[in-house]
């Protein structure tokens, strides 16, 4: 127990060293018109949800944070990986790009990239404008694969097969966005992380802030943004004040103004902006990425609510507790201050820990051995248990990690294997994002069977396993929180050799 004490206060006073947290200004909620029983019945509303682990939550009002929720092993400190939210920040990267004059919406793609042209350039692909891009209209068909496997992007898009006229046809395509992000690179001279550091960043004192990058150099532009909640939630607030902070404008108002409005119009869903989504309350906007990353900025209430997490069923509930649970009696005047703000701030959540005995014989057994893995979607090697809540991860890049699992609790370790990740075959990787990550784990034993619960932290994958052991051979069941089907991976027992002495006379 004191081990695991010593290691958690650690890996936090190695985070808290670098972390931007703490800058943006608390209050209660009734001092900005809402009532701290709402903002708990929020939280209470998103952490019962099925299919859902939430990491972070965050709710702004009037400027102010008002609430803020990360429960255990989650804190403010860690970082997480936003999947498309990362593309709202790059129509950021636009819009001042536009308003230096270095860009225009009416430009052409094949203006920027003469060097990848096909032989033939078709009147489609030459009719594409950054506007098109920006409205998820290019006309290219939706190809998830190409960045699996090619390692020039910006050439095999273009080359791409197009089933629509530009400006004609939404279909949500990440590689719009990389080619966005490619043009910012080509005009400004350098890539959209720098250019938002100078230009953003610097001013809201953002700087633990990653971007993986492509095979050819670029930000990756619709995915791969490694950021801090609450550093979300200034740039959520950012925007909430077109463009401008603390006297300083720094996305122009007009251009955060047409981000935020519909541009393409959805019978079967919300209205898209530029690289973001309308939401069905009056005003409101949202990034959105996968699993459930959001930044909802809603101006009819002065309001911006963040949310990390691991979502398998979608957010039209999650959207529903912020309409008619948060917001419901929103006051323009401060309220009376109430005692449910003092039980707000004393919230103590946690991610449910496993459940049964903390040790069995059968460990005795195992204890020291490495445990060789088949070939696996974790990307694991070999495992090793050196004590009951110590395991030792191998991965296969032959990297192994020390987690000790709290009993009852959650541990954290800080680890140089790579998270669990459900976009593992994205050609280049972890490009930019460097270990160490952290991990939070629990185990139980349950009958004969080793139970033990991995989370990376800071990123959104985790992993139950339920393992099971016969001799030389363990049977490990792994549910990743990202998947609905459980898969199953054989593990062999590696034993020492008996050395055999012979005695001469």
């Amino acid at each position: 127990m004191k081990q695991i004490i010593l290691t958690i206060l650690s890996v936090v006073g190695s985070l808290s060293a670098q972390a931007q947290i703490n800058d943006l200004p608390r209050t209660s909620p009734e001092a900005v018109g809402l009532r701290s029983a709402q903002v708990s019945a929020f939280f209470d509303s998103l952490l019962a949800l099925p299919q859902t682990e939430i990491h972070s939550v965050i709710v702004m009002r009037s400027g102010k944070v008002i609430g803020e929720l990360y429960p255990v092993p989650f804190r403010p400190e860690y970082k997480h990986t936003q999947f498309s939210c990362s593309k709202t920040f790059v129509a950021a990267a636009v819009g001042i790009a536009i308003g230096e004059k270095k860009l225009q919406l009416t430009d052409r793609l094949v203006t920027f990239f003469p060097e990848h042209l096909p032989k033939l350039v078709s009147w489609r692909l030459a009719s594409i404008t950054v506007e098109d891009l920006l409205t998820m209209r290019s006309g290219f068909t939706v190809d998830t694969q190409m960045r699996n496997v090619s390692r020039q992007w910006i050439r095999d898009y273009l080359a791409h097969p197009m089933n629509a006229d530009p400006g004609k046809r939404f279909q949500y395509d990440s590689i719009d966005t990389y080619l966005l992000s490619a043009i910012v690179q080509k005009v400004t001279g350098m890539n959209v992380l720098d250019y938002l550091r100078q230009r953003v960043f610097k001013s809201l004192n953002i700087t633990d802030v990653y971007w993986e990058l492509s095979p050819e150099g670029i930000v990756t532009g619709g995915w791969g943004l490694y950021i801090q909640p609450e550093s979300l939630a200034k740039f959520g607030q950012l925007l909430l004040q077109r463009g401008r902070w603390r006297g300083e404008q720094l996305i122009p108002a007009e251009w955060v103004d047409a981000m935020m409005r519909e541009h393409v119009s959805r019978k079967d869903g919300d209205g898209y902006c530029y690289q973001m989504w309308r939401c069905g309350y009056p005003t409101a906007s949202r990034a959105d990425g996968a699993y459930g990353q959001y930044v909802v900025v809603v101006p009819r209430q002065d309001a911006v609510i963040v949310i990390n997490q691991c979502n398998l069923a979608g957010g039209g509930r999650q959207f529903g507790y912020i309409w008619k649970t948060l917001f419901k009696g929103m006051h323009a005047q401060p309220l009376p201050p109430s005692d449910d703000y003092r039980l707000l701030l004393q919230r103590a959540d946690s991610l449910p820990v496993l459940m049964g005995e903390p040790t069995h014989q059968l460990m005795g057994d195992y204890q020291g051995l490495t445990i060789r893995l088949d070939k696996n979607p974790l990307k694991w090697k070999a495992l090793r248990f050196d004590a009951d809540d110590v395991l030792m991860i191998t991965d296969n890049r032959n990297v192994t990690a020390r987690v000790l699992m709290g009993y009852q609790q959650w541990a954290t370790s800080a680890v140089s294997i790579y998270p669990l990740n459900a976009r593992y075959a994205v050609q280049n990787q972890f490009s930019t994002i460097r270990p160490p990550f952290h991990v939070g784990a629990c185990y139980a034993w349950q009958g004969d069977s080793l139970q033990a619960k991995l989370h990376f932290v800071d990123w959104m994958g985790a992993v139950r396993l339920n393992m099971r052991f016969d001799a030389d051979t363990v049977a490990i069941t792994a549910q990743e929180n990202y998947q609905k089907q459980p898969i199953t991976i054989r593990g062999i027992v590696e034993r020492p050799q008996e050395t055999i002495t012979t005695k001469t006379n």
